[in-house]
């Protein structure tokens, strides 16, 4: 194939999209016209991805004979307060209330929140027999590093399974969504939290505003809401703009965060940016007169704010520029594996997470040119991907019947999945990480992740 007609085909996958069918707006759907953090309704679309399901509505083989529905995925851009979210918005219990993401069985997400854990400790000096309440818990990974460090910790998570299976393993976790009136429940029961957590969960929520009285509900005169969502300024940087899904309906950056704590009598004490998940934000949240000071937490907030203003992060054509190299991304990827297609070669898949159902229909990657998906989550073994139909199975599975390319889906964990499987390129396979630059990778040097065409 051309890279003409491989360019074209792109575009016509696009154009057509996959073998489903477009919801129309409904309970199951609807149109945000105004900002979540300013409430504005100055909303201008920059960025128009290829409409798809739930990203983690994972199909087990009985209902392959279902049609799915799509949802738009498009991004706005707010001119009052320069916030980036997604227009649409799917009803959460439709999302969440059977969840198969789960923080534990990422050995580098285990690291980063026992390390999330102890800089909470010694940056608010938590002590032991404290209160530390986490929304959105998981399958409650974090509360376990807090619980080890001898807190009194409690959990709350919309999808019963994850957290009946936290309660289950000694992490008392409530099946519910966190708000005032859950606020107010727990705080009747449990008192007052000296630690608020969330852990990329508050870009999930549509009623920002509505958490927010549920922390001031819950929260201690002294103390301190921690949450970190995916930072904006890493996702645009490395045009990472597969965290665009409908369970993100915010894309965070800090000038507007700040802005909103001003706006909603809390203030801002801390933020820094980390890593993981392609790169994160960290804010410590409290009160404007009784929540204890963080140490050089002015200074960090300025030097974050300076670095998105330099990159133009708070205006609008930014993004409508961005929108352009996001698809210029897409055509090299399509014309890869089309191309290793065209001369026999097979290409399996690494990593189910939410981020590939993005990635896989913008790109136009469907079954033709990946023939599985291995995941280490035994929640998503057997299961197939959402819309697409990619069998997800287990990694034990590329050494048994050898693919020639492993594409990996999960890129923001590339090092660590080439490592685990280096006896692949050993044995002759090659990796390809499609972001944030699009390269193959044949063998591993010994001290630091380089690669390259």
């Amino acid at each position: 194939m051309s890279s003409l007609s491989r360019k074209n085909s792109y575009a016509n996958y696009q154009t057509a999209g996959p073998p489903t069918t477009l919801a129309q707006l409904t309970a199951k759907c609807y149109q945000r016209k105004s900002c979540r953090l300013c409430d504005g309704g100055d909303l201008c679309g920059v960025l128009k991805l290829t409409p798809t399901p739930p990203a983690n509505a994972f199909v087990p083989k009985d209902r392959l004979s279902h049609q799915e529905e799509t949802f738009p995925l498009q991004v706005n851009f707010c001119g009052g307060c320069a916030h980036l979210q997604l227009s649409h918005v799917i009803d959460p219990e439709y999302l969440f209330s059977n969840y198969v993401y789960v923080s534990g069985t990422s050995p580098v997400m285990v690291q980063h929140l026992k390390d999330y854990a102890l800089e909470a400790v010694a940056l608010c000096g938590v002590q032991a027999g404290a209160f530390v309440f986490e929304f959105g818990s998981n399958d409650g990974t974090l509360l376990r590093h807090f619980k080890e460090l001898g807190m009194k910790v409690l959990g709350m998570d919309p999808a019963k399974n994850l957290a009946d299976k936290a309660s289950a393993d000694g992490l008392p976790t409530i099946a519910d969504f966190f708000g005032s009136a859950t606020a107010k429940d727990v705080r009747a029961t449990h008192g007052a939290a000296g630690l608020i957590c969330a852990n990329h969960c508050c870009a999930h929520i549509d009623d920002f505003r509505g958490v927010v009285e549920g922390v001031k509900e819950l929260l201690a005169p002294n103390g301190v809401w921690i949450f970190e969502v995916g930072y904006l300024l890493h996702v645009f940087k490395s045009a990472l703009f597969d965290t665009i899904y409908h369970e993100h309906v915010d894309f965070h950056s800090l000038q507007p965060i700040k802005t909103f704590c001003d706006n909603n009598g809390l203030k801002l004490l801390n933020a820094s940016s980390n890593s993981i998940q392609g790169g994160s934000l960290r804010c410590y949240v409290g009160w404007p007169d009784s929540s204890p000071e963080v140490k050089g937490g002015a200074e960090g907030i300025m030097e974050l704010v300076r670095e998105e203003i330099a990159i133009g992060l708070h205006k609008e054509e930014t993004f409508l520029r961005w929108a352009n190299s996001i698809n210029n991304t897409g055509e090299e990827v399509f014309a890869l594996l089309s191309g290793l297609k065209q001369v026999g070669k097979t290409v399996a898949a690494y990593g189910a997470p939410a981020k590939a159902t993005t990635l896989m229909y913008h790109f136009g990657l469907t079954a033709d040119l990946i023939e599985y998906i291995v995941d280490d989550n035994p929640l998503k073994q057997g299961l197939y991907s959402p819309g697409l139909h990619i069998p997800v199975i287990e990694p034990t599975h590329i050494y048994e019947v050898k693919p020639d390319y492993i594409l990996i889906l999960a890129w923001n964990f590339a090092e660590s999945i080439m490592r685990k499987h280096e006896s692949f390129l050993l044995a002759g396979g090659a990796f390809i990480v499609p972001l944030p630059q699009l390269r193959i990778v044949k063998q591993l040097p010994k001290d630091s992740f380089v690669s390259g065409f």
